[in-house]
């Protein structure tokens, strides 16, 4: 099984790069990490999470998900020419969403509150620029650029979350912090954009940039919805649970979904991003992906295995000793989830694969499955039955780890039948 995985590959060669930028972005995320939990509590911890989620949502609906086109056309120009409308339209809703603050701030003279709703278009803005340079450099194979930008992140957003916590100004210094690694993440993104202005300039004004984005319009009609499905969904779970349950039980889900998923987001999302170019270049060759989807989810099982059997079976006693007693409840919630995550680190690689292949609209159906299973396991127990956190928790994260080994079949299927497909056309011509 080993000697299938050719390490000198220049699939392996990206994602060391990518590997090498994000261990170290994930380095500073865990030195900082029982630092910031010993500064700020659970509850505060619960309002950096709803202003996340809330970002999430609205950067999505910023960039009509055209990011996700960018590695796909075959000409560098026609991708630039998405990149710049994509930019457009981030600038025009960061901008709306700064009119429609004002009727909360009208509502609320609280002076954290304010700043809560201040922040919001100007993280909504950097997250869709970070989203976008992310996708760039994905199509340009500037892997460096992505790991300089994640270690920036973190570093800056962990230091003035920790010099925010030491002057005790609350929750807000969470906020501050988070946007600060934003802004600063983006910066590297800029070198690149400016070559690439240089280099085609191209106006965002151009009407062949609208040209482009209706070849391209499945992402803002399929991909878009099933983003808001996705963001959407997890700011509902954010409102059922402090509505269902308590503000302390929504800061320590948080804290143990962010912990979870930071392997997922440092490096799942590495080597996601090479199995998307990587993707998108062999269809565009008319490859067979098969293999490479095999080596992915080989790979990120092989690299999951050890970390999420720890978390399952010592989390409670892990957590409290690096973060702190306060944060024990959250160790527990970790082991219940630990199976769920474990699937989805291995699934979220390949979760790419039906942008690639134009199979938006069947994995959104399949997407609203998993949402309204989530969203019914977590409101039926506790409502009907009277369940528990702990309780609620296990249907979640039982029904999520079968309903995600389904989608890995079913991804497999995907690419089986698209190269059926393609051997039939080349047969016919």
């Amino acid at each position: 099984m080993f000697n299938k995985i050719n390490l000198k590959s220049e699939f392996f060669k990206y994602i060391i790069v990518l590997m090498s930028g994000t261990a170290m972005a994930q380095l500073f995320s865990y030195l900082f990490a029982p630092i910031i939990t010993r500064l700020y509590t659970p509850e505060q911890v619960a309002e950096l999470g709803l202003f996340l989620r809330i970002v999430g949502v609205g950067a999505a609906i910023a960039t009509l998900k055209y990011e996700l086109a960018l590695p796909i056309p075959k000409l560098d120009v026609h991708s630039f020419r998405l990149y710049r409308f994509a930019l457009r339209t981030a600038l025009i809703v960061a901008l709306f969403s700064l009119m429609i603050i004002f009727i909360p701030i009208g509502l609320d003279l609280n002076l954290d509150r304010l700043l809560f709703y201040v922040f919001l278009p100007i993280a909504l803005l950097f997250t869709a620029v970070y989203n976008i340079g992310t996708n760039w450099s994905i199509r340009k194979k500037l892997y460096k650029t992505i790991s300089y930008s994640k270690v920036t992140n973190s570093f800056f957003s962990g230091t003035f979350k920790v010099l925010f916590g030491w002057f005790e100004i609350g929750y807000i210094g969470l906020i501050i912090g988070t946007v600060i690694g934003m802004i600063t993440s983006t910066l590297w993104f800029l070198r690149d954009f400016l070559r690439a202005q240089t280099k085609f300039r191209i106006s965002s004004k151009s009407p062949r940039n609208l040209l482009i984005a209706r070849e391209y319009k499945e992402f803002p009609k399929i991909s878009l919805p099933h983003s808001l499905m996705d963001l959407g969904r997890d700011l509902l779970v954010a409102v059922l649970i402090l509505k269902l349950f308590t503000k302390e039980d929504f800061g320590l889900y948080d804290h143990s979904y962010r912990m979870l998923r930071l392997p997922l987001v440092l490096a799942g999302m590495a080597i996601g991003q090479v199995f998307f170019q990587r993707c998108a270049e062999k269809i565009n060759n008319n490859e067979n992906i098969i293999p490479m989807i095999k080596k992915s989810v080989l790979t990120l099982t092989l690299l999951s295995i050890v970390p999420f059997a720890v978390i399952f079976f010592f989390g409670e006693e892990l957590f409290a000793f690096v973060f702190g007693e306060n944060w024990r409840g959250a160790g527990t919630f970790s082991e219940i989830m630990a199976p769920w995550f474990l699937v989805n680190f291995i699934t979220s690689p390949i979760s790419t694969l039906p942008i690639v292949l134009r199979k938006q609209k069947e994995f959104f159906k399949l997407a609203i499955v998993g949402s309204l299973l989530i969203l019914g396991c977590l409101t039926i127990p506790p409502l009907f039955y009277g369940a528990s956190i702990i309780t609620t928790l296990w249907i979640l994260s039982l029904s999520q780890t079968c309903y995600l080994i389904f989608v890995i079949f079913k991804i497999f299927d995907y690419a089986k039948k698209s190269n059926t497909d393609r051997l039939r056309e080349e047969q016919v011509e």
